[in-house]
């Protein structure tokens, strides 16, 4: 899978794609990010892409002419595309949204917002979808695309194993409900001793112990 990332501070994902899962998947080229620095797309030159919104509300939002000549010049070398603005105002994300877009045909362009929005104009040209991590509001949006790419790599095919995704918080099998705790060497640590039930290695006793968790 392709990632467009469209962002005024692309310096912002540097790290992030250098480290764990996602440095993974690069490697077996499971996953590519395609950072665009929006600034490169500014009217005449200026590097500037932000102007003030009609009627004086405050602040200032990315402007139409830039984020329009990106994604063009992006579509005019891939094809395929489904089109995300991070934005704090939509469709909540929930586990079913990314499994969607895990096994998803078409590559991504995602819009990392800054300032107060983007122009409405461009969402209704491109039929952009909306996508929301949480109801609160970011400075940018980078964070945001950060959570969104982290969560549907690790469920592209052969970047986690399947047993692993398969029992998880939110997973299909749980019934989207939170994973049981779980606990390690050695057996006694202070005062805390690891569940009776998971030194039985009792399947149906362990069944047991997890449902009252996910129930």
């Amino acid at each position: 899978m392709k990632i467009h990332i469209l962002t005024m501070f692309p310096d912002s994902f540097s790290s992030y794609f250098k480290t764990s899962i996602l440095r993974i998947a690069q490697e077996k080229w499971i996953f590519e990010p395609i950072i665009y620095n929006l600034c490169d797309f500014s009217v005449k030159n200026t590097r500037r892409v932000d102007s003030r919104p009609y009627w004086w509300f405050p602040g200032t939002i990315i402007s139409a002419e830039p984020l329009y000549d990106a994604i063009n010049s992006i579509e005019e070398k891939h094809w395929k595309l489904e089109k995300i603005y991070l934005s704090p105002r939509w469709e909540m994300l929930k586990q079913q949204t990314f499994e969607k877009l895990a096994k998803n045909e078409k590559d991504l362009i995602l819009i990392c917002g800054h300032y107060e929005w983007i122009d409405q104009r461009i969402i209704e040209i491109f039929g952009i979808k909306e996508i929301s991590i949480w109801n609160y509001v970011l400075s940018g949006w980078e964070l945001a695309s950060m959570v969104l790419i982290d969560w549907i790599v690790r469920l592209l095919p052969q970047v986690i194993s399947e047993k692993s995704l398969e029992e998880e918080s939110f997973s299909k099998k749980l019934k989207r409900k939170k994973e049981y705790p779980q606990y390690s060497r050695p057996e006694d640590f202070l005062w805390i001793k690891v569940p009776k039930e998971l030194l039985s290695w009792d399947p149906k006793e362990i069944e047991k112990w997890k449902k009252k968790f996910i129930s």
